[in-house]
């Protein structure tokens, strides 16, 4: 019975180690990032490490070279993960930066979590390999071509050490996904340094689905370094804005700014990505006096709202942009042109600009453009 279930451990550890070697390899591969690399070689070692031990048992003529190689196997397990802790994002971009995040509840940031010891580059890089799998319309030739301009993004944002200092909020997406509480209260902060003196104008923006990624108050940031805007981008969950909390949230977030900026109330816009566009909806709909304008990107909207008369009413005459791919094929192209078509209709001031050739994710793969068509619209808006 003994040597059974020996024989079963064995057997079973045999088949976890394969796999381990495999996806480890892979990873050292895949990975997009140097920390990646090193948790990749942190797998093979774990991997590696029992067989050895085991041989450093029972193999007594052999006995000092197999301790030697465990303690090696044990040591680079023990120094990658000693090394991820000490250089984990602390959250705190420090006094100094223009960038900040900050919650409006009681939470404080979850810094020594696996969401945020591992490098949000990986995190993304990670998703490209799964999403795949549960989304349909996401399929792995959309994947590995997104990837890339997804993963220049990363790479230009982690050389800011301001960024890479913010850590994660996408364990938050984690929680949502998982039936977990994730509403937070947790927003990113933009304020820029070349700003004028007195009250400066914001935008608010509401993430799409998988999360508030740091990339996208990044992006922003350029924007707002330009034109002297705040961003303020707060999380909720896995995107889905037109659930309860989500406008609350919204709100919460812009009312908290408050106290670390002086806002101009009448230069405050709403924004929304993708899901985010939900919210946009929502909240234009139930504070139009709130904001002076609205931007939709590759946006899904809550249709019987903006196609309302009552929301075309309250924003009768007053600007509204709509950016969108023509090739979208998360959202399509004729759904936003009707939303466009409707609203323009009904008498709001629209704006609708669609890029050729682009999907759902022109936020990235065509940035400086979105930036700069936003940038322009702005200015038109306030003269």
């Amino acid at each position: 019975m003994a040597k059974f279930l020996r024989f079963l451990l064995v057997l079973l550890y045999g088949l976890l180690a394969l796999l381990g070697l495999v996806v480890s390899l892979g990873w050292l591969f895949y990975a997009a990032t140097g920390w990646g690399r090193w948790l990749a070689c942190a797998g093979l070692a774990a991997t590696c490490l029992p067989a050895a031990l085991y041989l450093y048992g029972t193999q007594s003529r052999q006995r000092r070279l197999w301790g030697r190689i465990s303690a090696a196997l044990g040591g680079l397990f023990v120094a990658i993960l000693v090394g991820m802790l000490l250089t984990t994002p602390s959250g705190d971009a420090g006094t100094d930066s223009p960038l900040s995040q900050h919650f409006t509840s009681d939470t404080r940031f979850p810094r020594y979590t696996l969401s945020n010891i591992v490098p949000e580059t990986e995190q993304i890089n990670l998703g490209f390999l799964t999403t795949p799998l549960i989304d349909e319309l996401f399929t792995y030739d959309r994947a590995f071509r997104v990837r890339k301009s997804t993963l220049a993004v990363y790479r230009d944002m982690d050389r800011d050490a301001d960024f890479r200092a913010l850590g994660s909020a996408l364990g938050w997406t984690y929680a949502d996904f998982l039936g977990l509480p994730y509403d937070a209260g947790q927003y990113y902060l933009y304020i820029p340094r070349n700003r004028p003196s007195g009250p400066l104008p914001a935008i608010l923006f509401l993430h799409g689905s998988f999360g508030n990624f740091k990339t996208y108050t990044w992006v922003w940031s350029r924007l707002a370094e330009e034109l002297g805007y705040v961003i303020i981008a707060p999380s909720f969950g896995f995107g889905d804005w037109s659930r309860p909390g989500g406008v609350a949230a919204a709100e919460k977030a812009l009312a908290a700014t408050q106290a670390f900026v002086d806002l101009d109330e009448d230069r405050l816009y709403l924004a929304g990505l993708s899901n985010g566009g939900l919210g946009v909806s929502l909240l234009g709909a139930a504070a139009p006096e709130r904001f002076r304008g609205l931007i939709f990107i590759s946006p899904v909207m809550v249709t019987d709202v903006v196609d309302a008369p009552a929301f075309q009413a309250a924003w009768g005459g007053r600007p509204v942009l709509i950016l969108t791919g023509q090739d979208d094929e998360r959202v399509p192209f004729a759904y936003v042109a009707e939303r466009a078509r409707n609203l323009a209709q009904g008498g709001v001031a629209v704006t609708d600009i669609s890029y050729p050739g682009e999907d759902h994710f022109l936020f990235f793969s065509r940035r400086q453009e979105v930036l700069q068509d936003i940038s322009e619209w702005l200015q038109q808006t306030q003269k």
